[in-house]
């Protein structure tokens, strides 16, 4: 396998003995979706790295060949997929949102104080026109009203009167 992949080692060792797919998964009891992926070397979709161990080495008892083999081809493709991924995480990830916002400060970089001022501006002229409103329309007293008009006293009072006239 100095050049091929721990799947294709495993299907050309499959056909040599001429078993199916089918034939392996009864023997092996893996479901045949598993083994499907283990012959395309699509390790991004098999289960987790110890379980595919385990199934390689079970495919590899039941179609006759070294086990050993596949797994090393199987360890390379991992290490090769973690190489891989070490890469894109080194990489710089920019972040959509703080492009947004970089590209938001530098269309605002004018100052938009004046829609802040003009808005108290707005509310203190409203708030002079409600005071000077009320004022002018307010009802004046009438005249007189809460001044003694010099009618008779109330009855109480014209009592107290009488008593102290006799």
């Amino acid at each position: 396998m100095d050049t091929d992949s721990f799947g294709s080692c495993l299907r050309r060792a499959r056909e040599k003995r001429q078993l199916s797919l089918r034939d392996v998964a009864g023997a092996t009891k893996i479901p045949r979706s598993t083994l499907e992926l283990i012959e395309a070397n699509n390790i991004d979709e098999l289960p987790a790295d110890v379980f595919v161990r385990g199934f390689i080495r079970s495919f590899a008892r039941a179609v006759g060949t070294d086990e050993n083999e596949p797994l090393h081809g199987f360890e390379r493709a991992l290490s090769a997929r973690r190489d891989a991924e070490r890469a894109r995480s080194t990489a710089p990830v920019i972040d959509p949102a703080i492009v947004a916002a970089a590209a938001a400060e530098d269309d605002s970089a004018t100052p938009r104080r004046g829609g802040l001022g003009l808005a108290v501006f707005v509310i203190i002229l409203l708030l002079i026109a409600t005071i000077t409103l009320s004022l002018l329309l307010r009802r004046p007293p009438q005249s007189g009203e809460g001044l003694s008009s010099g009618l008779a006293a109330p009855p109480v009072v014209a009592q107290a009167l009488d008593r102290t006239a006799i």
